[in-house]
């Protein structure tokens, strides 16, 4: 894991989109095992009970408290994504403890007792002055896909600086079974050069209720991601929401879309750089 003044901030998306209301903070800097300090508010509408679609057959409730000499944690619940957890807590700091909305907690996630964490965010929000909400999304590879995870979620410190001397631990049974049945495997499998000279492939698109992401190799090292933007057939367009290299090479990365889940039957993938110009040709994809 890398230290506090290394911490990362995912790609800011360029269009407005549905329950994301304010961007990320921090450098840009890909790297495996990386930490990123962020704005999660979409997450947090997953876990809002008044977001409508509804996520709750994809939520495992939790509501266990843990209590030591920094105060009252309470892993709310868990939510499984493809190749993500989503965490939702609350923090009861104890009387005398410095502690406010910018500092973060960054928890150890097993799964299965292994370690899948490619890259950890995580937010603070301040709801009164005795209670914090804290949210985390921890991006993994591969999750095993088993209809129940085991889950080891681990608070050990804050900011990756100050340990916590009891640390809080959860061990819990997370479902996945109707993610599993509802995500969509796309294979792609296409390698395409680009305009400005990068050779890279397209290997596959995994959509779920909750998320899209696109997995793809480079032939080179990559320490800042190429952009995709996807386009349906009606002249809709999403942009990414957030990349994070899949491997210490830097040639093998996972891109997401938020709230984008592929049910249309003509999508086209197009590669683009900062300024939307396209740098090869379109991949046609289908939806369910």
């Amino acid at each position: 894991m890398l230290s506090g003044d290394q911490r990362l901030s995912e790609d800011e998306p360029k269009n407005n989109r549905l329950c994301k209301k304010w961007f990320l903070i921090a450098l840009s800097i890909l790297v495996v095992s990386s930490v990123i300090i962020v704005n999660l508010s979409f997450v947090a509408s997953f876990f809002n009970t008044s977001h409508e679609p509804d996520f709750s057959t994809y939520k495992t409730t939790v509501g266990q408290t843990i209590e030591n000499n920094f105060g009252r944690f309470t892993l709310n619940e868990v939510m499984v994504d493809n190749n993500q957890i989503l965490l939702n807590a609350s923090f009861e700091p104890v009387e005398d403890l410095d502690f406010d909305y910018q500092i973060f907690f960054f928890p150890q996630v097993l799964v299965n007792g292994q370690d899948y964490t490619v890259r950890n965010g995580g937010q603070t929000i301040k709801q009164t002055e005795s209670n914090y909400t804290i949210y985390n999304s921890v991006k993994m590879r591969d999750l095993p896909q088993n209809e129940t995870l085991k889950l080891d979620i681990r608070y050990n410190d804050w900011n990756w600086e100050k340990p916590i001397d009891q640390p809080w631990g959860f061990k819990i049974d997370a479902s996945q079974k109707q993610l599993l049945k509802d995500r969509i495997i796309i294979p792609v499998n296409k390698t395409m050069s680009l305009s400005d000279g990068q050779v890279i492939k397209v290997e596959k698109v995994v959509s779920t209720p909750i998320s899209t992401t696109i997995y793809f190799q480079s032939t080179q090292s990559l320490y800042e991601s190429i952009s995709f933007k996807i386009l349906n057939d009606s002249g809709k367009t999403w942009r990414y929401d957030s990349s994070y290299t899949l491997n210490e090479e830097h040639t093998m990365w996972g891109m997401r879309f938020d709230a984008l889940y592929v049910k249309e039957k003509k999508y086209q993938l197009i590669p683009v750089d900062a300024q939307d110009k396209e740098l090869g040709p379109a991949i046609q994809i289908s939806g369910k």
